[in-house]
């Protein structure tokens, strides 16, 4: 009597327990459909797996049982809530919701929400395959001798089958690791050689213009985040024709919707806006994004994705994006290392990086501007084979996250505009910009593949041509003998050659000030005079400036990925309004470097003090870049 109570409490727990984490999984499935675009396919998965359980048992108990009528669908139905396969029915729907309860206090991004979701997808199918075979042998063995003996001898060597199927399992793995690694070494060598042909096809006084024919380009030096953002945005809203836009790593934070927002008025607008983004933005960032879903959807806009990441072909996954540009109509462009988002954009709480932008104005409208060169540049990104659409079904506009997306947008522009009413200004570009001789673009092959190193040796050659002075300032230096020995060249044909980079304390990026820190003396032998920035704040900036007149501003690093593998631009301006700006600029971050001497100490001058590196800072360093300095021309 007491067995039999137990089993009925023990069944009432389970009934309670299935029907309740059904109830709530429909509950929050359609809380979570409105901010994450996969929970629709993630519920789709679980519903059919529960449909298709009770199919099964349906089809089971039909061909195996003798009940009939009303008792043979309430059989199943009991079976399906409580009975057959109890154990994997109940982990089922309690992993399901226990990946909902997740999402709704987490609030993780998108693709944490992602792979949360997939893992969840793969769980389900799973055990629905385990519950099905369980279901299908408990039916046979109960109402047939043979295959009961039959059940019985296979449960004997389930254990043999299991150990082999591990085996199995974990050779694939190591076999699909071994193709994966070996196909990303593949992707970063060998490093090329710049070509002979390369090599006499450049001049280094075609750079310079001439103050007859000066150009009809005018240009100025966007330094502070705020004003990037404010650029960007009345840039955005004063087009009337086209809006270009190129950029590495796109996030939903606040600027990175504000300029979203821009785009979005722009396109209701009847502007026509095309959008470029690399691949791991594509992916970390973008995908199931209701935000950029707001976006492709939207008839006058097309997003493509460079290089979208595929495990599959590995050997491809190192060339990546790396440009930051925007084209308004003929008009004007800014052009930079900044990234879309908070951290370079908009003037926030919370962390951000320093770094710069160039807007050139085509005054007149001339067809001899390099905004030309710029456009003819995003088209051969644009028509490559594996530049890639992004999401552009008019249905997905149509989703309840989607919508509530796009609304957000709206609000958000409209309060921006508030907050800042310069934005909703027209801009006198006349009157903010600089006269310039002559403007070119330097840029690297586009091809996904080890690049030919074109923008690092046009850069070498150009400071070595320098009368009196060059100034470098780069976030991180990562190089090799073909880097080195090009600095050395630059140090002893040029007077007074600075390098001003990040100090190991003050590097953002780990791998970076490890790197650093390892081949100090290498970078220091070169004769080049270090500066190590101590400001704080993590210094992001690409730019040069060569003697009085040149200034080289844009997105190339002075490390081995922007040499071989990331596509990049650099744009050299002939000006000497531009360079005193810029060379203005530059010594405000150089006021707060230590100056590195020959024999390697530092002098600290007044007022800058070193940053202390934290213990999981330093720890940080250490581990990475010992684990990872073995590609390091990778990284």
């Amino acid at each position: 009597m007491f067995e039999k109570r137990l089993n009925i409490k023990k069944t009432m727990w389970y009934l309670f327990a299935n029907l309740a984490a059904l109830l709530a999984a429909v509950l929050n499935a359609l809380s979570l459909e409105r901010q994450y675009p996969l929970m629709r396919e993630f519920f789709l998965f679980f519903f059919f797996s529960e449909a298709l359980t009770f199919c099964c048992l349906l089809f089971f108990e039909g061909k195996f049982g003798n009940l009939k009528g009303k008792k043979y669908i309430k059989k199943c139905l009991a079976d399906w809530l409580i009975a057959r396969g109890k154990t994997k029915l109940t982990f089922t729907r309690m992993f399901f919701l226990l990946i909902q309860i997740l999402l709704l206090a987490i609030r993780p991004d998108f693709f944490k929400a992602n792979i949360m979701m997939v893992i969840g997808i793969l769980v389900i199918l799973i055990l629905f395959f385990m519950r099905a075979k369980d279901t299908a042998a408990i039916f046979a063995q109960a109402t047939n001798k043979e295959a009961s003996l039959q059940f019985l001898a296979a449960q004997a060597s389930l254990p043999k089958k299991q150990k082999k199927t591990r085996i199995r399992i974990i050779l694939a793995l190591a076999a699909f690791l071994t193709y994966f690694i070996l196909g990303v070494l593949i992707s970063g060598f060998p490093q090329p050689k710049i070509s002979d042909e390369y090599k006499k096809s450049f001049r280094p006084e075609t750079f310079s213009g001439s103050v007859d024919h000066p150009a009809k380009d005018r240009a100025v030096v966007l330094e502070d985040n705020s004003r990037a953002l404010i650029e960007r945005v009345r840039m955005i809203r004063g087009a009337k024709e086209r809006v270009i836009l190129s950029t590495f790593d796109f996030r939903t934070d606040i600027s990175g919707k504000t300029l979203l927002a821009a785009l979005l008025d722009a396109a209701d607008r009847g502007v026509p806006v095309k959008i470029v983004v690399d691949g791991i933005c594509g992916l970390l960032r973008m995908e199931q994004n209701p935000y950029f879903f707001a976006l492709s959807s939207h008839e006058n806009i097309e997003i493509r994705i460079y290089n979208r990441i595929n495990p599959l072909m590995p050997w491809r996954l190192m060339g990546r994006l790396h440009d930051k540009y925007l084209i308004v109509d003929t008009t004007a462009y800014i052009l930079g290392g900044r990234n879309s988002f908070s951290y370079f954009l908009g003037d926030w709480p919370g962390h951000k990086n320093y770094d710069r932008d160039v807007l050139v104005y085509n005054a007149g409208g001339s067809m001899e501007s390099s905004l030309y060169q710029v456009e003819s540049y995003f088209n051969e990104i644009w028509n490559l084979k594996y530049t890639r659409t992004f999401h552009n079904q008019k249905s997905i506009g149509e989703r309840a996250c989607v919508k509530r997306a796009t609304e957000e947008l709206r609000e958000l522009y409209a309060q921006y505009l508030a907050d800042y009413p310069e934005a909703a200004s027209p801009a006198d570009y006349e009157a903010m910009t600089f006269p310039t001789k002559k403007i070119t673009l330097l840029s690297n092959p586009t091809t996904a593949y080890a690049k030919e190193p074109t923008v690092f040796y046009a850069l070498t050659k150009l400071m070595a041509q320098a009368r009196e002075s060059v100034t470098i300032h780069t976030p991180y230096i990562i190089a090799n003998d073909f880097m080195y020995d090009a600095f050395a060249e630059i140090a002893a044909a040029v007077p007074e050659v600075r390098m001003m980079t990040n100090s190991v304390a003050n590097n953002g990026n780990p791998f970076g000030a490890g790197d650093y820190q390892a081949n100090f003396d290498k970078i220091r032998a070169t004769g080049i005079q270090l500066l190590e920035y101590e400001g704080g704040v993590s210094y992001h900036g690409k730019s040069i400036v060569i003697d009085d007149d040149l200034s080289i501003v844009g997105s190339f690093n002075m490390d081995m990925r922007s040499v071989y593998l990331d596509t990049e631009l650099m744009l050299v301006i002939d000006s000497e309004e531009v360079n005193a700006q810029l060379r203005d600029l530059l010594y405000r971050y150089e006021k707060e470097c230590a100056i590195v001497q020959m024999d390697g100490s530092r002098i600290f001058p007044d007022g800058v003090t070193p940053q202390e590196i934290s213990f999981k800072k330093e720890f940080n360093i250490k581990v990475l870049y010992n684990l990872l300095r073995w590609a390091r021309k990778l990284l």
